[in-house]
């Protein structure tokens, strides 16, 4: 199978979030662009397009579309309480699957031989070349508490849009303009 099970995936990231912490603090990520690669083998050129792929996947329109729809469905269940509800669980295995699932589907339409487990394991041995933002987003799909934090921050975004719109009288046009 070309995809993973998701709880591999937080695995991953939940290994190279505990590496990164513990490792030294000079160690710094400077992204693809800036990276120590060493051109001169396939796993550097596999590596670079595999982290280019995935960067474009997930700040294309559809990954975002796909996201904002999901927050936007499943938000109001979330309140800004310490103790967790159950069902948070659900929509998080609900939310990391289908986000799991977009990337694995672009990156195989991208890249026909993409393995998700492959890609993982060179991101867990190359984390610090690893674009930042790119990380953080990743990373973030592992951690539940994070998950949270977004919901209640989408949900607080949102309902302050709808309250910052005046309101807004709507009169019918079917008989013209007024006139003066």
């Amino acid at each position: 199978s070309s995809q993973c099970s998701f709880q591999t995936f937080q695995h991953y990231f939940k290994q190279i979030n505990l590496s990164m912490s513990n490792s030294n603090d000079d160690l710094g990520f400077e992204g693809i662009g800036n990276c120590h690669t060493h051109k001169s083998n396939a796993n550097d050129a596999e590596f670079d397009t595999l982290i280019g792929h995935l960067q474009d996947v997930v700040i294309e329109d559809g990954f975002q579309d796909l996201q904002d729809k999901f927050l936007n469905e499943h938000c109001d269940e979330f309140e800004d309480e310490e103790e967790n509800k159950l069902i948070y669980t659900d929509i998080y295995n609900q939310y990391i699957s289908t986000l799991e699932g977009y990337i694995a589907n672009r990156m195989m339409e991208l890249c026909p031989n993409f393995k998700m487990s492959a890609l993982l394991e060179l991101i867990q041995s190359r984390p610090e070349e690893v674009d930042l933002d790119l990380f953080e987003t990743l990373t973030s799909l592992a951690d539940f508490s994070m998950f949270k934090e977004t919901m209640i921050n989408y949900k607080s975004q949102r309902d302050c849009q709808f309250d910052n719109f005046p309101s807004l009288l709507v009169t019918s046009l079917a008989g013209g303009l007024p006139k003066h």
